[in-house]
């Protein structure tokens, strides 16, 4: 639910409470009861489906638990292989490897666990014979990539969740929309020529009920764009600011935005695929704006020498 939808669903909420609480005088009014007993399906509706969208994203979170836990495992398993193999045979490429023991996994964020892995198998990738004889056959080598892009799948929110948390937002749309419609054109002006001057005190009541607080300007607070080396936009990069869910950001031109974020230290994360990931920590002041233009760099790929070979 965006803040216009909260702001009115805390208002139905406070609209069925001054219904219990004068249902005596209310019922005095049968076409207006009527009308109340209406805004009040319209509120156990939108709860249901509030209470859909937390269970759908608590799946989810526990479905992501599951696969970090199972990714990890098989990485810190992999990696004292090469580690061990490294060590015993000063072989360099594996005795650098880092960010993969179980420590470094349990204290990293879910992006860094995905980048941390990848590098490992990337090593895995350039030296095959080293690692084979290392123990890392090819088969665990697929079913650790095949886990990571699971991995990666699950961070930036799986197709059917999206497709549902859609249905929802939609449905939840709708519900609002016939809850305003019928608070505006019916309850208002039953209550109104019913109550306004005949029972005043009822009619205050009913007012402060459904009062709510302007919602706040929308103020772009936070704006940048995206670009290549070659000065050319990119689109579709994940941002996530302050480690939250990450959202999909920069359309043709490569924009961004972020609308009424507080004031203090606040970070920016940019994940692009086949670029490298970029970062920013800043200190936002109030009433300041603040704008990044972000290059992305193109990951350099590993290819293999003739002396390597």
């Amino acid at each position: 639910m965006n803040s216009s939808e909260k702001l009115n669903f805390g208002q139905l909420q406070k609209l069925v409470a001054f219904k219990k609480a004068n249902e005596e005088a209310l019922k005095l009014n049968p076409l207006l009861w009527l009308m109340l007993e209406d805004a009040e399906s319209f509120y156990n509706r939108i709860a249901d489906l509030m209470v859909k969208d937390e269970k759908s994203s608590k799946a989810l979170t526990q479905e992501k638990e599951v696969i970090f836990e199972s990714l990890t495992a098989d990485s810190v398993v992999t990696n004292d292989m090469l580690i061990s193999y490294g060590n015993y045979k000063k072989f360099i490429p594996f005795m650098s490897i880092q960010g993969c023991s179980k420590t470094d996994l349990n204290r990293a964020r879910d992006e860094d666990v995905i980048s941390n892995v990848q590098s490992m198998i990337a090593e895995i990738e350039a030296h095959p014979a080293e690692s084979v004889e290392a123990g890392v056959s090819e088969e665990r080598k697929l079913a650790l990539i095949a886990k990571v892009d699971e991995a990666i799948t699950i961070v930036h929110g799986p197709e059917k969740f999206r497709l549902e948390q859609h249905d929802v937002n939609v449905q939840i749309d709708a519900e609002m929309e016939g809850y305003r419609k019928l608070l505006n054109d019916s309850i208002k002006p039953n209550m109104r020529a019913n109550y306004a001057d005949s029972n005043p005190d009822l009619y205050n009541a009913f007012r402060n009920a459904i009062h709510t607080d302007a919602l706040p300007k929308k103020t772009k607070v936070i704006t940048g764009s995206f670009k290549n080396e070659k000065g050319e936009p990119v689109s579709d990069v994940w941002i996530q600011l302050d480690e939250e869910k990450p959202v999909k950001k920069g359309g043709k031109k490569g924009q961004f935005y972020f609308y009424n974020v507080a004031a203090g230290q606040h970070s920016l994360q940019f994940t692009k695929e086949s670029y490298k990931q970029e970062k920013r920590v800043f200190m936002l002041e109030a009433d300041h704006c603040m704008h990044f233009d972000i290059t992305f760099i193109l990951e350099e790929l590993h290819v293999e020498s003739e002396t390597e070979a």
